[in-house]
């Protein structure tokens, strides 16, 4: 079968595209963040739990990932609807094929959501049950993003939806495609690198420079281990878009550029122990890095479908309205962070 044929019709939208990618991009860029700052910090912790070094490091980890982790939920809202309102018809299509595997998303994130509060609330008085609790907060987090992996990789696989007429039961998942275990592998490093860099912050604070070589550590050696992944992920992207990436469209080569160059700059910064430095360049990483992921979409739907030729209905108030709710909503976050910040300084 045409694999053109089990598109579904795109709905309009209502303003222009260009606003939507843009505001896919802050938003992401928000939510991925804080997701390596909750996962990262848990997988922190639980190595030093494992190895008994850096004890208090981990219980300064662990009291903080919960609240990571309700940020990286809330934050990853709304990236997620702008995905469905550019990409709705390949999206909602992937999430069925998958639907089983997708449901169970959710039962995952609230188990691993109060196991991190168990580890925290354990930490000194069941140091057993802490450590159980860490485990298995690991594993639903884990599980969580192999399951975001396999969804926003089947979306762009429109071959291989045909496998829905030998399987029509919502169990489907993109276990054949290389770039799906890529991609994953590539996600998951990341988050132990920038939760490695917020020790080092947190060290500078509390003076603790041993915090500092660790998070300093945690981030350059897991970061030279994403510089292999992430050319296994290019090797296993497909070849149009792989030749996208190396001078066919320059968009995505300088934004690939962009992003290996600030990996490699940060990466120098923190062997210098420059912790400022580090953070401003690895931020710029990811937001490139974020960019290039966006690059990758577009050019791998490309034969079937661009977002600049979606219908757009006339009426700029919903844009205008989300863009104030969106302000207030951030600047509500940064007050908590804030107010948060504060009252654990004092603690």
């Amino acid at each position: 079968m045409d694999p053109a044929k089990l598109i579904p019709a795109a709905e309009a939208i209502p303003s222009p595209w260009g606003w939507f990618e843009a505001l896919l991009l802050i938003t992401f860029v928000l939510h991925i963040v804080f997701m390596n700052l909750a996962l990262g910090s848990a997988v922190i912790a639980f190595a030093s739990r494992l190895t008994g070094r850096q004890k208090g490091l981990a219980r300064e980890l662990g009291h903080r990932a919960p609240t990571f982790l309700a940020l990286t939920v809330n934050l990853g809202v709304a990236p997620l609807l702008f995905v469905q309102v550019l990409y709705g018809q390949f999206l909602y299509t992937s999430s069925v094929l998958m639907a089983g595997w997708w449901l169970s998303a959710i039962a995952a994130v609230i188990l691993g959501y109060y196991a991190l509060y168990v580890h925290d609330g354990k930490f000194e008085s069941g140091p057993g049950l802490s450590r159980l609790a860490l485990a298995l907060s690991l594993l639903f987090l884990l599980y969580t993003g192999f399951l975001l992996a396999n969804n926003m990789t089947l979306m762009l696989r429109i071959r291989a939806w045909n496998a829905y007429f030998g399987n029509p039961r919502g169990s489907l998942l993109n276990l054949s495609d290389p770039t799906m275990w890529a991609r994953y592998t590539h996600m998951m490093l990341a988050a132990p690198a920038v939760a490695g860099l917020y020790a080092a912050f947190l060290g500078q604070k509390k003076r603790r420079p041993d915090w500092v070589e660790h998070g300093l550590a945690w981030f350059s050696r897991v970061t030279m281990l994403q510089i292999l992944v992430g050319g296994w992920l290019f090797v296993c992207l497909p070849q149009p878009v792989k030749l996208a990436f190396m001078g066919g469209d320059p968009l995505a080569t300088g934004l690939l550029g962009a992003s290996v160059l600030l990996g490699l700059g940060a990466l120098m910064a923190s062997l210098q122990k420059k912790v400022g430095l580090t953070a401003v360049l690895a931020l710029a990483a990811i937001v490139c890095m974020a960019a290039t992921r966006d690059q990758v979409r577009l050019v791998t739907l490309a034969p079937y479908f661009s977002p600049a030729s979606l219908p757009v209905t006339a009426g700029i108030s919903p844009l205008v309205m989300f863009m104030a709710a969106l302000a207030f909503g951030l600047a509500a976050i940064a007050y908590m962070l804030k107010v948060y910040a504060k009252s654990a300084g004092r603690g």
